[in-house]
């Protein structure tokens, strides 16, 4: 118990230390209003892709039948292509942000770097919703998936007693026969 104190204690410290070395930052308020506002929108945008991609029907967890996985086979590149762009327009966006800081102001370079925050923000929510969304999605319909997460899978799998609960579960045939 005492070690978990020790450790809690050294998480916090630093991320004490590291609140106060951000809070000297010119661009502090930007980072402070992306770590508010990215996770609402993000939420948002997790249900409105979902839809549009015709993946949410796994929010249910039935076990998915031939057309979810057709579905799936064509919108997972698609949604990795989304998640590499997503990726490029968040990591330029803030790098602007950093570069035109987004002090509390009124001159052009801070109001250009508000506009890069802004832009970094939606662009940042919209990563998250679909990075959760390609995980959630590609762990319906084959838990071993993605290659990180079917990882830590096996490895658990191999140190369980309880196998199988954490293995690979069988398709049932008889969904299927009807495609």
């Amino acid at each position: 118990m005492v070690e978990v104190l020790a450790i809690f204690g050294l998480l916090s410290w630093l991320v004490a230390l590291l609140c106060d070395w951000l809070s000297g930052l010119p661009f502090f308020p930007a980072i402070v209003m992306g770590a508010v506002v990215i996770p609402l929108i993000a939420l948002h945008e997790y249900v409105v892709l979902g839809r549009r991609w015709k993946l949410r029907s796994w929010t249910f967890r039935p076990f998915p039948i031939p057309p979810e996985r057709f579905h799936w086979t064509i919108q997972r590149p698609r949604l990795r292509r989304a998640i590499c762009w997503s990726g490029v327009a968040f990591a330029a966006s803030w790098w602007n942000v950093i570069s035109l800081p987004a002090e509390l102001s009124t001159d052009l370079p801070s109001l250009l770097g508000w506009a890069n925050a802004l832009a970094g923000t939606y662009t940042g929510a919209r990563l998250l919703s679909l990075v959760v969304l390609f995980v959630r999605a590609s762990q319906w319909f084959d838990s071993m998936r993605p290659n990180v997460v079917g990882l830590f899978r096996r490895t658990m799998y191999r140190l369980s007693d309880n196998y199988e609960y954490l293995g690979e579960q069988r398709r049932h045939p008889e969904r299927e026969e009807v495609y």
